[in-house]
């Protein structure tokens, strides 16, 4: 099944035009739920995050800890004067040969479901990647890997987005998407740029995004806490963008 995306024709994208460039400049942009939905409101629902109310436990952490659950997908997104379509791909295997904590395993996560792949929500954060990467690179084909993923943070346990530590994730581009901060404090994410010193800052806000030229960066987040007696959660789209292999088209 493939869906075309056709809102964003031929309408100025201030907004991605100031993103096009800082990642030019800086290897990365962070934006707000403003640039993200600078032509539509599709991610911004409670029926679209709710998808991460449903996520099993990621049984793949190196250090056996509980407070990462995870699904994985994966999408063809095609960008053709300005309108992505999205196309399911098969469920597979993940693997991470960059990151050495990660190397030489494949790495099984349950799936996404078609409905949340080709979610109008998940379409409107996908297309805004898939079109700074097209923009940035000319690439318009892309085979696009996704991840939602919580982490929890219990009382007296922390939670981990980045058990490997400063890392690059091995793609040409990643996007990260703030889908819910509940209940936590920490989380602060550190970009290292080719030049210049460290920016870190902490994604809060509903949609807010980061957008990284993974060649050029490399990034990690500090451990998130509960705030009081009860557990708090940070949920993330994590948006893995790499040129489609046409020949296997």
């Amino acid at each position: 099944m493939t869906v075309t995306d056709v809102s964003t024709r031929r309408e100025p994208r201030p907004a991605m035009d100031r993103s096009i460039e800082r990642v030019r400049e800086d290897g990365f942009v962070h934006v707000g739920r403003a640039d993200v939905l600078e032509h539509q409101s599709a991610a911004d629902g409670d029926d679209f995050r709710s998808a991460w109310d449903d996520l099993p436990l990621d049984r793949e952490l190196a250090d056996g800890g509980t407070y990462r659950q995870r699904r994985y997908g994966r999408l063809r997104v095609r960008v053709v004067d300005g309108e992505p379509a999205f196309e399911a791909l098969p469920h597979v295997a993940f693997r991470q040969d960059v990151i050495p904590l990660w190397a030489g395993k494949d790495r099984s996560f349950a799936p996404i479901s078609e409905e949340v792949l080709l979610h109008t929500g998940m379409r409107a954060l996908v297309g805004w990647d898939a079109l700074l990467a097209t923009a940035l690179s000319g690439v318009t084909d892309w085979e696009v890997g996704l991840h939602l993923v919580r982490v929890v943070a219990r009382p007296g346990a922390e939670g981990n987005p980045t058990p490997e530590g400063r890392h690059r994730d091995g793609h040409m581009y990643v996007g990260m998407h703030m889908l819910r901060r509940e209940g936590c404090f920490g989380g602060l994410s550190t970009v290292h740029p080719e030049r210049g010193g460290p920016v870190s800052l902490t994604m809060t806000d509903v949609l807010e995004a980061m957008f990284v030229d993974d060649g050029r960066v490399t990034h990690e987040v500090s451990p998130t806490r509960a705030v009081g007696d009860t557990e708090g959660v940070r949920d993330m789209l994590l948006v893995d963008l790499n040129p489609a292999d046409t020949e296997a088209s």
